[in-house]
């Protein structure tokens, strides 16, 4: 099942985000190679901070299998602060499209979209959460490689400008739509019937957005 961490009920899963740290720096820093700031042992950023909402894949022996965290875009945002020149207009912000960063799974090879049940509940429970508190667009940035498999998950993707290189990978930002044909249309290509949501938040942290 997929459990929603917000600033809500962060206290409860405090041993989780533990693990979902150290498990992003095993996926994305010793198995991937990525060049990220960070301490030995530990994958987390000042993006990881109390308006971020983490969506945890948690099976029913009570581990922690995989995980993707969101951010509004209305804050500072990875897009927004460190791949800005992915996109060809401006960097999109609104209160209805947050970015999608830090995907993974354990099951499979760490791919975004590899077709295994943590990936699935993932991507159905992203939808899911998003159809209930009124995000209608998340932005993310991937490899390349990956981009074929995304385009053929049953959502609407936009990509957001041209592909660039960043630490020898090449990388495009795209949006997806989230709404509800694209819903079921992600949950039949994936094999997802019902609800994957163990918890939902009904509060998303109040967002201060100066004008």
């Amino acid at each position: 099942m997929i459990h929603v961490v917000s600033d809500v009920n962060r206290s409860e899963y405090r041993s989780y985000l533990r693990q979902l740290w150290q498990q992003r720096y095993e996926v994305f820093v010793e198995k991937m190679g990525w060049s990220l700031d960070c301490a030995k042992g530990i994958e987390r950023d000042r993006f990881d901070h109390a308006e971020t909402i983490y969506l945890l894949s948690i099976n029913d022996k009570g581990l922690l299998k995989g995980a993707m965290r969101l951010l509004p875009t209305e804050k500072p945002h990875l897009l927004g602060e460190a791949f800005p020149n992915l996109c060809a207009d401006k960097v999109p912000t609104a209160a209805d499209t947050w970015e999608v960063s830090r995907f993974y799974s354990l099951t499979g090879r760490h791919l975004l979209l590899e077709r295994d049940r943590t990936v699935s509940e993932l991507v159905c429970g992203l939808f899911e959460y998003g159809l209930m508190h009124d995000i209608r667009h998340v932005t993310c940035v991937a490899s390349m490689v990956l981009f074929p498999t995304i385009l053929k998950a049953g959502w609407n993707v936009t990509p957001l400008g041209l592909p660039d290189v960043v630490d020898g990978e090449v990388v495009l930002a795209f949006q997806i739509d989230l709404d509800e044909s694209h819903y079921q249309s992600v949950c039949a290509t994936r094999g997802v019937e019902g609800s994957v949501l163990y918890n939902a938040p009904t509060l998303v942290p109040e967002l201060e957005v100066a004008v």
